[in-house]
């Protein structure tokens, strides 16, 4: 199946999501698994940096048209082989003052002669000294790539499979932009309820046949009201709402809340106002092709995980189901490398596996359990197949909360297991810390 075309405009789009992971970063890549796109995806984060902020994106592909300067006009190229300025070839971008183009120069520019010069730690050097920032778009297989990731603060990769970027210290990810969530097929009524249905039916349809003949207005009145509530709980009861989570407020699963719906949607994000306390770094310990390779990564010698969870995602443009195996929730990045690199200390991951990863979404499970009771819910989400964790809020009380996501579109996958476990998915941004 051929994917649908995506604009410019969604790509930059898709930078600009992702720009606040650049707050405090002078350089970084930008590697799609095609140039031009990642060139869009560079010039969204660019624009989205805050106002003040000076950016420059350097096209090290080779003469991409969202780059390109003047004609035979000198670039990158020219600067690393011939020693020219960078000052020389910026181009000021014609609708952003903030914004510069580095363009590639006169001739192949991904070379080893540019990704592996000695002059990239001087030029970034002065980037992070006036706290602008320089984007380089780059392909994914220019010779010399590893030298210049290693002089940079990370990595943006776009449209990427994770077998290709796991070794990467990656800032953000960027799939491709999803047109809208896909809806969920509705619960099927259960045999008995549907019974009930038809028999409360057909009582009415009797119910109205008799008061008719007998000329009871008042009567008629009062059963066809009585039969209309009836109605209204039996579908309530036969399909189930998206609004949401299907928890008691004890954090236990029962039954689910709001008005009747034909069908389950993943509707808006519930907390986007928790967005800046969002506790939104994990550490991934490995992305497998099974649950259960997944799962074993997550059993190390005994040691309990914080927040431990996986999360199936689609990924690349063939849609191929990846299973996440995660654990953590940190606001600082640094917290989340300090952590990876402690189980490496400790020889639990091995020094070519585990990234961190920039997830703020999960699927919400209960909004407010006590921590007493936070060890009984999670074990009754286990026995019903369902990776819960908890994080401690600042009132006290816990968040029950599963999977963990970059976009609330990836969540998909495990709000169909969600629906066949009988709850509600409901999507929002993690927040709390770790028990």
């Amino acid at each position: 199946m051929t994917s649908d075309p995506v604009s410019p405009e969604e790509w930059a789009a898709e930078g600009e999501r992702v720009a606040g992971a650049l707050e405090d970063v002078a350089a970084a890549l930008v590697i799609g698994r095609e140039s031009r796109v990642a060139a869009q995806v560079a010039l969204g984060i660019a624009k989205a940096q805050r106002g003040d902020r000076r950016v420059a994106v350097g096209d090290v592909a080779g003469d991409l048209p969202e780059l390109r300067g003047t004609p035979d006009a000198p670039g990158l190229l020219e600067c690393f082989r011939d020693g020219l300025p960078v000052s020389a070839i910026a181009t000021p971008h014609l609708e952003d003052a903030r914004l510069f183009i580095l363009p590639s120069g006169n001739g192949p520019v991904a070379e080893r002669l540019v990704l592996e010069s000695a002059r990239w730690p001087r030029l970034i050097a002065g980037f992070r000294e006036v706290d602008a920032l320089l984007l380089i778009v780059v392909p994914a297989d220019a010779p010399g790539l590893p030298t210049l990731i290693a002089q940079v603060d990370g990595v943006i990769a776009v449209d990427l499979p994770p077998a290709v970027m796991r070794a990467w210290p990656l800032l953000a990810t960027v799939d491709r932009p999803e047109q809208e969530l896909p809806p969920l097929a509705p619960l099927p009524p259960h045999p008995r309820e549907l019974s009930r249905a038809r028999l409360l039916r057909r009582l009415r349809i009797g119910a109205v046949a008799v008061l008719c003949a007998s000329g009871a207005g008042a009567l008629g009145w009062w059963l066809t009201q009585r039969s209309a509530a009836r109605d209204a709980q039996v579908a309530a009861e036969e399909s189930v709402h998206a609004a949401g989570p299907a928890l008691a407020s004890d954090g236990v699963p029962g039954a689910a809340g709001g008005t009747a719906a034909d069908t389950i949607t993943l509707g808006a994000v519930v907390n986007p106002g928790d967005s800046l306390r969002s506790s939104h770094f994990a550490l991934e310990l490995v992305a497998a092709n099974t649950p259960a390779g997944a799962n074993s990564s997550l059993a190390m010698r005994g040691l309990q995980l914080p927040a431990p969870t996986v999360s199936p995602v689609q990924l690349g443009a063939d849609g191929r189901t990846w299973y996440r195996a995660l654990t953590g929730a940190w606001r600082d990045r640094a917290e989340a490398e300090a952590f990876l690199v402690s189980l490496r200390d400790r020889g639990l991951v091995r020094q070519d596996v585990g990234r961190v990863l920039r997830a703020p979404y999960a699927l919400l499970l209960a909004e407010s359990v006590p921590p007493g009771a936070v060890p009984a819910a999670l074990a009754q989400w286990e026995a019903r197949g369902i990776d819960a964790y908890a994080l401690l809020q600042d009132d006290g009380n816990a968040r029950l909360f599963a999977g963990a996501f970059e976009t609330p579109g990836q969540s998909v996958l495990l709000a169909l297991s969600l629906r066949d476990a009988g709850a509600v998915p409901v999507v929002a941004v993690r927040t709390g810390r770790t028990f």
